[in-house]
This record gives C-alpha cells, sequence and structure tokens, in this order.
C-alpha cells in the first residue's frame, strides 16, 4: 500500500512499468486519471468508482423482533463500516412510511451501540477517520445539514474517546443519522462520511 496525494504518489505509481496491477476504490474522476496513466503501459486496472448505495426496508422487518430484524438493523449499521470509505456503503435507506418511526428508533439505539476504538482491537467496530481534512468534511456537512433544517438522529459530533485514544492523531467521528424528508445538500451528497441519511 503506498499512501500519498495523487500528482505526488498516485500519477508515479501508476503510469510505472514496474506495477504488475492497480486496484483503486475512491472518486470517478481520480479513477479515469488512473486508468489514463496506467494506459502508458498496458497495467490492467481494477476500479471501484463512486456511488451510494441504499438498504430498502419494507414492512416485513417490523413484524416480529427476530433474527431477521436484527439482521435488517445490522444492516442498516453498515455504513460504519470502514469509516463509510467503502463504495458499496450503505450511506442512504429507504424506509416505509409506515414502519418508518419504529424502525428508526431501533436502528438509532443500535448506532449508538457501534463500538469506536483501536483499529487492532477485535471488539471494535469503527476506527478513526483518516484524516483532519477527512473529519472536517464531515463535520461540514453536518453543519450544512443543520442548516438546512435537518435534525439529528444521533451523533453529528467528533467522538471523545478518551485515554490513549484522545486527540491528536486520533480523529473518531461518532456514527451519525440524520432522517431526510426532504431534499438537502447534506442529504443528497455523494461525498463519504460516517453518517446516514434516512428517506
Amino acid at each position: 500500500m503506498v499512501n500519498g496525494f495523487g500528482a505526488e504518489a498516485g500519477k508515479p505509481l501508476a503510469s510505472s512499468n514496474r506495477i504488475g496491477k492497480i486496484a483503486y476504490t475512491g472518486k470517478t474522476t481520480t479513477g479515469r486519471l488512473i486508468m489514463q496513466y496506467a494506459s502508458q503501459n498496458l497495467i490492467p486496472v481494477t476500479l471501484e468508482l463512486g456511488g451510494k448505495s441504499p438498504n430498502i426496508f419494507f414492512n416485513d422487518v417490523m413484524s416480529a423482533a427476530d433474527d431477521y430484524q436484527d439482521k435488517a438493523l445490522e444492516g442498516f449499521t453498515m455504513f460504519a463500516l470502514n469509516r463509510g470509505e467503502v463504495c458499496t456503503c450503505p450511506s442512504r435507506s429507504l424506509i416505509r412510511a409506515d414502519i418508518y418511526d419504529e424502525f428508526v428508533e431501533l436502528a438509532a439505539i443500535r448506532t449508538k451501540a457501534v463500538r469506536q476504538g483501536d483499529p487492532l482491537d477485535t471488539e471494535t467496530m469503527i476506527g478513526a477517520q483518516a484524516s483532519n481534512d477527512q473529519l472536517e468534511k464531515i463535520l461540514s456537512y453536518i453543519e450544512i445539514g443543520k442548516s438546512e433544517g435537518a435534525k439529528l438522529i444521533t451523533g453529528g459530533e467528533r467522538a471523545e474517546l478518551g485515554g490513549d485514544l484522545s486527540g491528536g492523531f486520533y480523529m473518531y467521528m461518532q456514527p451519525t443519522i440524520f432522517p431526510s424528508r426532504a431534499t438537502t445538500r447534506c442529504g443528497s451528497s455523494r461525498r463519504r462520511t460516517s453518517a446516514r441519511w434516512c428517506r
């Protein structure tokens, strides 16, 4: 794995004839550039680009407090997997109106139970954000949502875990749920965040 900015690391790496394969997950515009750079040496490329995949929850989810409902609620919280940095991240939920309030109440309880901490601890469910810039971007989108009238269900702030995981390098974000019955710039954003929008 090579970390760095596109011009410094990505372009030289993707265009190097010493590379046998490139896999990239991220923005569509960056993916196009990587494919262009790799084409100079006919390097095979695998791209996972863009997208915000919704989960859809129908009435049968709430018909019984059983394993099926438990898995549906687990599916709801999967937006927190890998800090939301997965192209198939289920960052939106489409929930039937007649189960909306009850389902979101249970989903908020499940989301609050997401254990944050050291990514090397097997009990940790969500680690820190990749950078302070990413954390600030997430917080800015939350502020946009609030300024446009969205009311937070849970989360929405930087998480302070204390101990060895406090301050400095550790940039934790509370898993966040916004309801979105109307279109807002926050709710329609294609940015990767650790926030969840319910429609």
